[in-house]
């Protein structure tokens, strides 16, 4: 869509030794010499909401002491024009349960209803109780500056914005020299191509954005944690991750929290350092405007978390809307929980009589039979005590047809046969018992290990 925009997302910073920052490469120059160096980051937090076509970034910085000036470069994959900045001073708070483990403990809260059914196992159901697993998460203005202002050579000034003491401006740059030119603007000596991940966006669809603390601060808050609030037009959701493959092997922990449930195409190279949770917040805390609009209650969202070494991260991520089919059932058990242990109570009681059913009476084993000794199995909804009067009822053929001769001839010697079929009623009873809380053991055994 802007195949003809050059762009990049910079961050200037006078840093602290604690900082926490979102994801990129950050450089400082040497007060003793003509040098620079890369600034070391503790860990990266960033949260992220998309609404028709428009990602909204939220990269949170905590400030603790003065240190000397340094450049934290980011790219943002838009037209400048159309890129949004703003700066918070206060962050979203999301937290709630992880659904997978949610899940298991309403799973562990549907059992014992489901053997109480039985009226007696109460002994054995407290016997296979789990604890509750509760997974808490834990805390973590638009304008056009003229074009050019500022600046010479290839790089355009969009925007200048200064707030809460950070100063922030939107730029392009055709070239690496004239990136260069920039960074010697703000007392960075920097060579031209000595830094190749940063080549990478140069002359591509990116926007670069430099933000730094302002000497004499207009914002006297006593706040310490600032954000960097950013709103950009993409058709996909995106997160920078390659410019922090400058920092070699050291490992900078990285937290992308992302409004709804998406599917994040996590590259090979950092598969097996990625971890994705999805959470249900029944009651999240937003405090910013033009963020997030929605309902605050039972709210989903995505936890990305990253433990890579940085020299890995050989690649941006991407990440589709779609939301990932591997959370559908545990959202429905973690939202639906009365629902679900209704359903499970159905089908495994019918399933529980066409088994013991099967076993015990030849009729069963027809098509007709299963339908018989399912909808008999049904009854147990209402406990085994309805299931035991509905069979008490039920008349129940235990022969052939082609035996009927056989079974009058024996009846005229004396031979019971009704006595027989009491009998295989009274097995059907506790074996159905046996049956059904084997089920049900056995199938929420299922379903949890498939979370």
């Amino acid at each position: 869509m802007f195949r003809k925009i050059f762009s990049g997302f910079l961050i200037a910073i006078y840093l602290l030794p604690n900082l926490v920052l979102a994801d990129g490469m950050m450089i400082k120059p040497d007060p003793y010499g003509n040098r620079w160096d890369f600034v070391s980051e503790s860990n990266q937090q960033a949260y992220i909401n998309y609404e028709d076509g428009l990602e909204k970034l939220i990269l949170s910085i905590g400030l603790e002491e003065a240190d000397s000036g340094a450049v934290w470069i980011f790219p943002v994959p838009a037209n400048p024009e159309r890129v949004v900045i703003d700066i918070l001073t206060e962050m979203p708070d999301l937290r709630g349960e992880e659904i997978n483990n949610k899940a298991k403990s309403e799973l562990e809260n549907i059992k014992e209803p489901l053997l109480l059914t039985q009226i007696y196992p109460a002994v054995f159901s407290s016997l296979s109780r789990k604890s509750t697993v509760l997974v808490e998460n834990d805390r973590a203005g638009w304008g056009s500056a003229p074009v050019g202002y500022g600046q010479k050579s290839d790089v355009i000034i969009y925007e200048h914005l200064e707030k809460e003491g950070i100063t922030t401006e939107i730029i392009t740059a055709q070239t690496s020299d004239g990136l260069q030119k920039y960074f010697k603007s703000k007392k960075l000596n920097i060579e031209q191509n000595s830094i190749p991940a940063l080549d990478h966006y140069i002359g591509k669809e990116f926007t670069f954005v430099a933000s730094w603390i302002s000497k004499n601060p207009a914002a006297k808050s006593g706040s310490k944690q600032k954000g960097v609030f950013v709103t950009f037009p993409t058709k996909k959701l995106y997160y920078p991750l390659m410019l922090t493959s400058v920092y070699g092997s050291e490992r900078i922990p990285t937290t992308i929290r992302i409004m709804g449930f998406v599917s994040p195409k996590v590259f090979e190279n950092i598969e097996n350092y990625t971890e994705i949770e999805y959470y249900v917040d029944n009651n999240i805390y937003l405090s910013i405007d033009n963020f997030y609009n929605g309902s605050t209650k039972n709210v989903k969202y995505t936890k990305i978390e990253m433990n890579a070494p940085s020299k890995l991260l050989t690649q941006d991520l991407w990440m589709n809307t779609r939301q990932p089919l591997k959370t559908f059932i545990p959202l429905f058990i973690s939202q639906h929980a009365f629902t679900t242990g209704m359903i499970l109570l159905v089908f495994i009681s019918i399933l529980a009589g066409v088994l013991a059913g099967f076993v015990t009476f030849r009729e069963a084993r027809s098509k007709k039979g299963i339908l018989k000794f399912g909808l008999l199995g049904f009854f147990n909804c209402l406990t085994i005590i309805a299931l035991i009067i509905r069979l008490s009822s039920l008349k129940i053929k235990t022969n052939e047809e082609k035996d009927q001769k056989l079974i009058n001839k024996l009846k005229e010697q004396g031979y019971s046969i009704s006595k027989k079929d009491s009998n295989r009623k009274m097995i059907f009873i506790p074996l159905y018992s046996i049956t059904y809380i084997v089920l049900v053991i056995l199938i929420l055994m299922l379903i949890e290990k498939s979370l």
